[in-house]
């Protein structure tokens, strides 16, 4: 029996309720959660989780549409984009700063969730430098409340969703709230930011302290922060206002190092890797084991992938050795939790000495001639080959990017 996919069960919808003509006529169209489910039994929790834009069903991108929740249980369909777009590289100069000194229960280089990550980065002081002041964790975790906005003219009346703050920080002026995010997207739903920011604004109205918003990215080992802004229709990242921090390392191991492996530690049985950033592979990786009971479209959903590529990430981890699935659920092999245990700068070692174990890379570090035999084991050939490869000089820049000697101190905040 054909399972009807999320596009297919979108499709189906707009077609019986005819929502494209509503929309022309009126601007938006409301659905409830048991419209959505009435016709093909899909829930409406899952097809309207859209935290990317590549998340959107086919029907909506093909008509410039979004779908937002206004209550528990209803949401609004109309002609907006309320996503932000950020670029991968900081837009900043990165500042290199000592590690805080005598903590033992967190290792600021081995941070495996976004709540280690914020907290490392207040207790670090890198907060106080972003907001200007000192200030306090005050708020974090899911609530319920009302707020209204408009998006490029549509106007959203909001009652009842749930709202979720990662991180919210009060000092003597301002109230800051963070969305906290373990690898860089591209693109994020404003409603992970916006929600909280005017939830906010109205239960502190009158109080004069100035309600801001940050996009929080911990990428690898660096730490960013974005400011969010939105003027009554649109919104946008303050790219010129951004900050970026990392902790001194002390590494200084380079891929020039790596000599060739006699024993493969990679899997053959795995298709080669086509997932070209590795820095995404390795937040893919943090997030399955910070995930409880963690499948693939819990985990993959978290990212700005389109679904017929959540397999090449996954299949990276799995050709590694570092990951498997089980009986539905995603979870770290005996090496995936070695990896996990050690901090950034070795893990990103173990990767390379895996990764180059498999003669096709290291004869691309190295520039050397390739051997067909090796490829013929994964069953590559013609111009399958040729994009294959692209993926593994990718990560030899990526890892080469990342292991630089000699870094300058730029600065301290102690």
């Amino acid at each position: 029996m054909h399972k009807v996919s999320n596009n297919e069960a979108w499709e189906h919808i707009f077609d019986d309720l005819k929502i494209l003509g509503s929309i022309e006529k009126n601007g938006f169209f409301d659905i409830s959660a048991e419209e959505i489910k009435k016709r093909d039994g899909k829930e409406a929790r899952l097809m309207t989780k859209v935290d990317h834009k590549e998340h959107l069903p086919k029907v909506m991108q093909e008509n410039s549409l979004s779908i937002l929740a206004i209550q528990n249980g209803m949401y609004r369909i109309a002609k907006t984009d309320p996503f932000i777009y950020i670029q991968q590289e900081p837009q900043c100069k990165i500042r290199v700063i000592q590690q805080p000194k005598d903590l033992l229960s967190i290792d600021p280089l081995n941070l495996k969730s976004e709540s280690a990550a914020l907290d490392i980065a207040m207790v670090s002081g890198m907060m106080d430098e972003v907001f200007q002041e000192e200030t306090q964790l005050t708020i974090r975790g899911r609530l319920r409340g009302e707020l209204s906005f408009t998006l490029n003219g549509i106007t959203y009346d909001v009652e009842g969703v749930q709202i979720e703050v990662d991180g919210g920080y009060e000092g003597q002026s301002t109230v800051n709230l963070v969305e906290a995010k373990i690898g860089y997207r591209n693109n994020i739903n404003i409603r992970q930011l916006l929600y909280p920011e005017l939830f906010w604004k109205k239960q502190l109205q009158g109080q004069r302290k100035e309600i801001k918003s940050f996009i929080f990215y911990y990428q690898d080992d660096i730490f960013r922060f974005i400011p969010f802004y939105y003027d009554g229709n649109t919104s946008r990242v303050l790219d010129a206002e951004e900050k970026a921090f990392r902790f001194e390392r002390k590494s200084s191991f380079t891929l020039n190092d790596l000599e060739e492996n006699s024993k493969i530690l990679v899997d053959r049985d795995i298709p080669f890797p086509q997932a070209n950033d590795f820095e995404k592979v390795h937040a893919v990786f943090l997030k399955i084991a910070n995930t409880q009971h963690p499948t693939k479209m819990e985990v993959m959903g978290e990212f700005d992938i389109v679904a017929r590529q959540y397999d090449y990430y996954l299949n990276v981890l799995k050709w590694m050795g570092v990951c498997t699935e089980f009986q539905g659920e995603l979870c770290l092999t005996e090496r995936g939790e070695y990896l996990l245990s050690l901090n950034i700068e070795k893990r990103l070692e173990e990767f390379v000495r895996i990764i180059f174990s498999e003669p096709i890379c290291f004869a691309q570090l190295k520039g050397k001639k390739q051997n067909e035999n090796d490829f013929e084991s994964y069953g590559l050939q013609g111009t399958t080959i040729e994009r294959r490869l692209q993926t593994v000089r990718s990560w030899i820049k990526y890892f080469n990017r990342f292991f630089i000697k000699g870094v300058p101190k730029q600065g301290t905040l102690f």
